[in-house]
């Protein structure tokens, strides 16, 4: 990815401000660049006018004049032209029902190519919760899903770029696509109304990306997640209330500076007493100017640029306000995006504490896919203290959230960058090209260990070499779980092994050299045996590989070209939980659930790794490449 700089060596980002009052004049009105780019104009061309969400850029899929090309999903649609809803030519379309689902369909005789592409396409909910698109690869059954929901009070136009959330066991093939559904969910009882057009693809980017949304300014966002981000060169997005900077448990001036300095944006997060769409427009502006220049008045006029809607609500005032007070909204809706967006005031962000139940997902299709997400990080704390249902977020799973990011070679984003950057298009090269099986001594042998105990003991240190660390453990009870900390870390601790109603179990997983804690919480008598054990070339199995077992176990080393597919299933009632470790040291949760279990997983393999499982039940894996 590539952003132009200025010729200071400084970040090309455009300012929003030159101080509060030339601010609400020379920003009202105003499109951000990207509207540019994309053509997001009037003007005119031989298919008649181009009005927003209509664009120029890409190439038409469906401009929806010849309504014969589509079809409804059932008898009781109906399809028709919206002459007067036209948002590109001469009409729109509905598709309406009076049921609680209306559906219309496209299908491409000799396929499209939608590799390396993006899906969007304009579209105004009358009565709709949501919208889902369906992109054919090349059937139903390889197909891939995006699910926007709409916000309650919300009935204007907007564009719907087609993140992919959802893929089925079988893998898509977006080079050759059949046909495109897009279906609108209406309320109980219908009926269902939707206007669409406009249907195109524009080239997607070469990587995909996230930016990190750390929600109201928390104090552990800067004591502990600045510093975990500064390590890798990372940066992040803000979103804070102007009037609560510096309450307590929240940064101050001079912490929001210091990350500005770094370039995080700190952006807006407008604290009102009644919700947006309950208010007239010209209050909903006002709410919205003010958060935004009383930030820039702080100084933080980039981050300014920037809305994060509160509450979750918008409505077509809200939406017409924001695209004039701000460059960039971002609305809470669970779902990737383009990179950047065609829709840059309605961008969706994810939940961070459901890092096991949906975040890892969309953070594996925008690496597959070079889509985007935007993360919503609360405050973290101890694993201890986070509560149920709590607005909280543990710091070992922050911590597997970035690792995660790093895995899949995620570009770490702000705002600013999807308004300012350039983003660098697909082009389609295979990056497992030139990658060569090993030969000889993949990893040597390091050190090994024997520990014993009862009952719940942290008090045991060992000392490690780069490699991967294997532990066969013994207990007398009914459960043993074994932690492993790096005495000189962060402080976060992972699972070596789990296991239950067993009285053996093995378990693998990735270190780097250094001195490691082990906490033991077991109800019995105990004990570990810890190796390190060299791994050569002849130890390597190719894949296809299946493998099956009861309780805790790895499977490897496999020699694996480049992404894989995990089937896995799992009988148990306690957790399932299968990790993908790699010789160079990588980490990937593949599975995190608890109870029974049958889906696939896709991995970002390439090189040599091993699968970890802990469960308490029978499990099968079979490992296939992608």
């Amino acid at each position: 990815m590539a952003f132009e700089r200025d010729a200071d060596g400084g970040s090309s980002r455009r300012r929003l401000l030159a101080g509060v009052t030339a601010a609400s004049a020379a920003i009202a009105g105003c499109m951000d660049a990207l509207s540019d780019e994309l053509g997001l104009n009037e003007d005119e061309t031989t298919g008649g006018p181009v009005r927003w969400p209509a664009i120029e850029a890409g190439d038409a899929l469906s401009d929806f004049e010849d309504l014969e090309e589509w079809s409804p999903r059932s008898g009781a649609v109906e399809i028709a032209p919206a002459p007067d809803e036209a948002r590109a030519g001469s009409q729109a379309a509905v598709v309406e029902s009076d049921e609680e689902r209306a559906g219309m369909e496209i299908r491409f005789a000799d396929g499209i190519d939608l590799e390396d592409w993006d899906v969007s396409l304009a579209v105004k909910p009358a009565s709709v919760d949501r919208i889902a698109v369906e992109i054919l690869a090349p059937t139903r059954d390889e197909r891939l899903t995006s699910v926007r929901p709409v916000p309650d009070e919300y009935d204007g136009w907007f564009r719907m770029d087609c993140g992919y959330q959802q893929k089925p066991g079988n893998d898509p093939d977006p080079s050759t696509v059949t046909g495109i559904n897009v279906v609108a969910h209406g309320p109980d009882g219908g009926p269902t109304r939707l206007l669409v057009d406009d249907l195109r693809r524009t080239k997607s980017a070469a990587n995909g990306a996230a930016i990190l949304a750390f929600y109201g300014g928390h104090e552990s966002h800067y004591d502990v997640a600045a510093e975990m981000l500064a390590e890798r060169g990372w940066t992040a997005a803000v979103p804070v209330t102007p009037e609560r900077i510096g309450d307590e448990g929240r940064m101050g001036l001079d912490d929001l500076r210091e990350l500005r300095d770094r370039e995080w944006d700190i952006c807006s997060l407008p604290q009102a007493s009644t919700p947006l769409p309950e208010q007239p427009a010209d209050r909903q502006r006002q709410v919205l100017e003010s958060a935004r220049d009383a930030l820039a008045s702080d100084g933080f006029e980039d981050g300014a640029r920037h809305l994060f809607v509160p509450d979750g609500r918008m409505d077509a005032a809200t939406y017409d306000v924001a695209r004039d007070v701000h460059e960039s909204a971002f609305l809470y809706s669970a779902g990737t995006t383009a990179v950047p967006p065609t829709e840059m005031h309605m961008i969706p962000y994810i939940w961070g504490p459901a890092l096991h139940t949906g975040v890892r997902r969309h953070v594996n299709l925008s690496d597959q896919y070079g889509l985007l997400t935007v993360v919503r990080v609360p405050r973290i704390v101890d694993e201890d203290d986070v509560g149920v249902d709590e607005n909280r977020m543990s710091l070992d799973d922050f911590g597997l959230l970035l690792d995660h990011f790093e895995h899949r070679g995620l570009d770490v984003v702000t705002p600013s960058d999807l308004v300012d950057g350039q983003f660098d298009r697909a082009d389609g090269d295979d990056e497992t090209a030139g990658r060569e099986r090993p030969s000889g001594v993949v990893l040597e042998s390091g050190r090994s260990h024997a520990v014993e105990g009862s009952g719940s003991s942290e008090s045991q240190t060992v000392a490690l070499d780069d490699g991967v660390l294997v532990a066969n453990v013994s207990h007398d009870g009914s459960t043993i779980a074994v932690d492993v900390s790096d005495v000189d870390g962060s402080g976060r601790s992972e699972n070596l092994l789990t296991t239950s109603g067993n009285a053996t179990g093995e378990s693998i997983m990735a270190v780097e050299s250094g001195t490691y804690g082990l906490e033991v919480d077991a109800d019995g008598a105990w004990s570990i045996d810890l190796s390190q054990p060299a791994v050569r070339a002849a130890d390597l199995t190719d894949l296809p590989v299946q493998a099956s077992g009861t309780g805790s176990a790895f499977v490897g080393p496999l020699w694996t070209v480049g992404d894989a597919r995990v089937v896995a299933t799992h009988d148990g009632d306690g957790q399932f939980i299968v990790d993908g470790y790699g010789a160079d040291g990588s980490r990937e949760i593949l599975a995190h659930r608890t109870g029974e279990f049958d889906n696939s997983r896709s991995y970002k393999a390439g090189g040599v790794v091993w699968l970890n499982v802990e469960a308490d039940g029978d499990w099968t894996l079979e490992v296939v490449d992608s």
